[in-house]
């Protein structure tokens, strides 16, 4: 009998996360739970400035977030696919965002910075071609796989958190990566420069992210060594057994109150309560296409960053800041400089959880 289709597609990525885990060179780092400051972002995309870069967009936010997370003494993790190398060359990328680069290379330069690389950047698998194009502006820069991170509060262990881009194990990614390569530069790259229209694949395949979401955490799960596993990959926030933030900034409840309570004015505003209503309507439509419901994540090992290429501009990471872990997007929801918190844990309490388990 044939194996069932999601049973053979959770076995593909539990082998390539098992790669990925046992891989000897796999760096290894500890860090205390009260002392650590993390921002940890993925899935850039940074392309060339044209119709199919789906960064130029976020430019703003991230940009914001790097000089607050500089100042504030983070370091910063970046988990892969952070130049959109299927479509573009790397100079063509580096030409492009000298500004961006030069922000990162500061958190290098203090030794704050750590780099993974993904499926859409993953020439810098190659250590010739990280030593070519990334180390004039990083020195010495080795970029990984994927890090192990052992978290500790006065000296007792508390758990482990994994963090890998989380392509490992997909076909396209990984065994027939050379002809997604040239699906994308050749077909995809010329048709999204010619629309201009954003695209942050595969996210916006809702039945193909909850089943690699649902994999990633099966295998977090199931690990022996109860491992708390951070992604990318899907552009898809997940926050333990929370749901991702909506599409929107505001909740259909607010748009609701706001709209009875103006149509229930002495002196109802028209432009007001046209203003409302469609936007309550677009609400509604944003929350019917947003596929299938969220995975319970429980016990909470798997979290994913979301992306740094969201169409509208915004960009989602995790914190990991004051005994805490917590999902942020960039901007805030008055589109200011700033990040909005959209959910947050004690750090001690997920690594504690999982491990019981």
């Amino acid at each position: 009998m044939a194996e069932p289709q999601h049973d053979s597609y959770q076995r593909d990525i539990a082998a390539g996360l098992n790669d990925a885990f046992d891989d000897a060179r796999t760096e290894e780092v500890g860090v205390d739970l009260d002392a650590a400051r993390v921002i940890v972002f993925s899935d850039h995309h940074k392309g060339a400035r044209d119709g199919a870069d789906d960064f130029w967009r976020c430019e703003r936010a991230y940009h914001a977030a790097l000089g607050y997370y500089l100042e504030a003494g983070h370091d910063l993790f970046v988990l892969g696919d952070v130049e959109e190398l299927w479509e573009c060359r790397p100079q063509e990328v580096i030409d492009a965002y000298p500004e961006t680069l030069a922000l990162e290379a500061e958190f290098h330069r203090q030794g704050r910075y750590r780099r993974l690389w993904g499926n859409h950047d993953d020439q810098w698998a190659r250590e010739g071609e990280v030593e070519k194009h990334l180390n004039p502006i990083y020195p010495g820069l080795a970029v990984g796989e994927a890090l192990k991170i052992r978290v500790s509060s006065g000296g007792q262990p508390l758990g482990l958190i994994f963090l890998a881009h989380g392509h490992q194990g997909t076909k396209d990614s990984e065994r027939y990566a050379w002809i997604s390569r040239l699906v994308v530069r050749y077909i995809w790259r010329p048709l999204q420069r010619r629309l201009n229209f954003p695209s942050t694949t595969p996210s916006n395949d809702f039945e193909l992210r909850q089943r690699h979401d649902a994999a990633m955490f099966a295998w977090a799960r199931g690990h022996p060594a109860k491992p708390v596993l951070i992604a990318g990959h899907t552009h898809r926030p997940v926050f333990g057994t929370s749901k991702p933030p909506p599409a929107t900034k505001r909740a259909r409840a607010d748009v609701v109150r706001e709209l009875e309570a103006a149509r229930a004015a002495p002196e109802p505003n028209l432009e007001q309560v046209t203003a409302l209503r469609a936007e309550l309507e677009f609400v509604d439509a944003a929350a019917r296409r947003g596929g299938p419901p969220p995975l319970a994540i429980d016990p909470p090992c798997y979290f994913n960053t979301g992306c740094c290429s969201f169409g509208d501009g915004d960009v989602t990471g995790l914190e990991i800041v004051d005994g805490r872990i917590r999902l942020v997007r960039w901007p805030n929801d008055d589109d200011e400089p700033a990040p909005k918190v959209l959910v947050s844990d004690e750090l001690r309490a997920v690594l504690e959880s999982v491990t019981a388990r």
